[in-house]
């Protein structure tokens, strides 16, 4: 016998302390299921429970040949979605990301048509007029991709309409890096341990949230490299952000140095410390340490305004200049289009590797012993 449609039942349910909650019932293997939706605080009416319970009689009949004759939302996709997909699949910062771009963005608009209704053209249109960032519009963009896939996959759709939109993700600005001398002025005005998490990043292209996450472990003084394995993001440990950026760094001697000068005044200085702990043997805050103490010292320094970012940008930008080649720029940046046969390899660093960053390494710190020569002969 074939199963049925199950449109479920749908009663508020009446509660001696506290407000009234609407109820979802439904049968499963011939037993009565019930699960609680919401209370009428939150869902003032009937209309709003029926979309709340939408992606549980989705669910609840995805194996019933006449779920295709009936209609859902993209709201109700977005629901399953991310308690299907994202809760499973995805870390909890990505899951926060994912929540934040479908309710201030994707769900006010799309969230009451019917996901076959939506078109190419209409999404098009939407993104080009829409009043934000070209960044903000192509992660817009992406996720309704990742969106409309999992519902290809769960066959509520046959196509991804998605696919056809055109969002251009070229900056309209340039991304702003350094020059050597601007990094060792700046330098000159930071005391530590903020200086060398400043020469770090800047000598080894490192995201702040891979900088703040570096531990002793990680770095080998012996064969000189850095292991990247971990992030900090939003309070939590957790992987790097692609495969990709997960990899094996060649530590130039000069930066080597530095970091064993600073472990021998840091008193977190074990194995499973953090490089740059704070005072609890916590990470540190990056935000705060940029708004707080590089800032500041940035435009003491006459370098204008910076960002973390700004480092990697400065590590890319001379690599370039020093004639490095494209292939090897990649590798070092660990960017999520790396595939070339160096993955194989996962702790190896090439000389080609080793000799580009040591290249960046030196003239940075060229310039930073220019500056500390001139503060001494004017002293």
């Amino acid at each position: 016998m074939q199963a049925r449609y199950q449109y479920g039942n749908l009663t508020l349910r009446k509660r001696k302390k506290g407000p009234d909650v609407w109820q979802f019932r439904w049968m499963e293997n011939r037993k009565l299921k019930s699960v609680l939706i919401g209370t009428i605080e939150k869902l003032p009416t009937e209309a709003d429970a029926q979309r709340a319970v939408e992606h549980l009689r989705i669910a609840i009949n995805a194996q019933v040949p006449q779920q295709q004759f009936h209609s859902v939302t993209v709201g109700a996709l977005i629901d399953r979605f991310m308690e299907e997909h994202a809760k499973r699949r995805c870390r909890r910062n990505t899951w926060k990301n994912y929540l934040s771009l479908f309710n201030k963005h994707i769900r006010p608009r799309w969230g009451g048509q019917l996901i076959q209704n939506i078109k190419p053209m209409a999404i098009e249109g939407w993104l080009e007029s829409y009043p934000h960032s070209r960044q903000v519009k192509v992660h817009i963009r992406t996720l309704m991709h990742i969106l409309y896939q999992a519902a290809v996959r769960w066959e509520m759709v046959d196509r991804n309409p998605v696919d056809l939109v055109r969002q251009s993700a070229k900056r309209l600005k340039k991304p702003r890096a350094l020059m050597p001398a601007q990094v060792a002025a700046l330098l000159g005005r930071l005391t530590e341990p903020y200086r060398t998490m400043v020469i770090t990043a800047a000598c080894l292209g490192l995201r702040v949230s891979e900088l703040v996450a570096l531990k002793w472990a990680d770095v080998d003084f012996q064969s000189l490299t850095v292991k990247v394995v971990r992030s900090f993001v939003r309070g939590e440990i957790n992987p790097t952000k692609t495969e990709a950026s997960e990899s094996t760094l060649p530590l130039d001697g000069g930066l080597a140095d530095a970091l064993l000068v600073h472990r021998a005044k840091s008193a977190c200085n074990s194995d499973s410390d953090f490089v740059f702990a704070g005072e609890s043997g916590k990470v540190r805050w990056p935000d705060a340490i940029l708004a707080d103490y590089l800032k500041p010292a940035a435009v003491k320094a006459g370098v204008g305004n910076i960002g973390w970012h700004t480092f990697r940008h400065t590590y890319s930008t001379l690599l370039h200049s020093l004639g490095t080649t494209p292939a090897v720029q990649k590798e070092l940046l660990r960017h999520a289009d790396i595939r070339t046969t160096m993955n194989v390899y996962t702790q190896a660093v090439s000389e080609e590797k080793r000799a580009a960053a040591s290249k960046v390494a030196k003239t940075l710190y060229e310039f930073v012993l220019a500056g500390q020569s001139e503060v001494t002969a004017s002293s």
